[in-house]
């Protein structure tokens, strides 16, 4: 499980630090800007991602283990907004609420898109192991096929 959680909450982190480091350079070079608005989607719909991936891969509770992808979403857009306030670099995602407001909203959508990319991840696995499961084998291939609701005995064999 520690393995499922660690690469879901890698992704989170490294599309993060993309996002950061985007906004960093684009306060020195206006031609990354195309690349912050496709991120800008990125990183708010990578917690549905990183659950998807971590549900995916997860041998139980694959659902609750997504779901701790929000969190981490929302701690990791809340500390970017301050660490870019401490640089110096302008950019007003917290809105009037400051970043406690940032942190609600951002934890609240990432439960939406934790539980829709935790939800496909572990109904695709569970798919995903039912299909790849061998058919099972009867004991003694030769032997005929008795249920034990068919109440009448086989019938003895002829002899002409």
């Amino acid at each position: 499980m520690k393995k499922s959680w660690a690469w879901g909450a890698a992704t989170v982190f490294l599309v993060h630090v993309v996002w950061f480091v985007l906004i960093l350079t684009q306060a020195h070079a206006d031609w990354v800007m195309g690349g912050i608005i496709v991120m800008l989607f990125v990183t708010m719909n990578i917690a549905g991602l990183g659950a998807f991936i971590t549900s995916y891969s997860a041998p139980r509770h694959p659902l609750l283990l997504g779901l701790t992808m929000a969190p981490l979403t929302a701690v990791l857009a809340t500390v970017s907004n301050l660490l870019l306030e401490l640089t110096g670099t302008h950019v007003d995602f917290a809105g009037f609420r400051g970043n406690v407001g940032l942190f609600a909203v951002s934890l609240a959508y990432g439960i939406f898109v934790s539980a829709v990319g935790g939800g496909l991840g572990a109904w695709l696995a569970q798919r995903h192991a039912r299909l790849t499961r061998p058919p099972p084998v009867s004991e003694s291939p030769a032997a005929p096929m008795t249920s034990m609701a068919d109440p009448k005995p086989a019938a003895p064999p002829l002899h002409i």
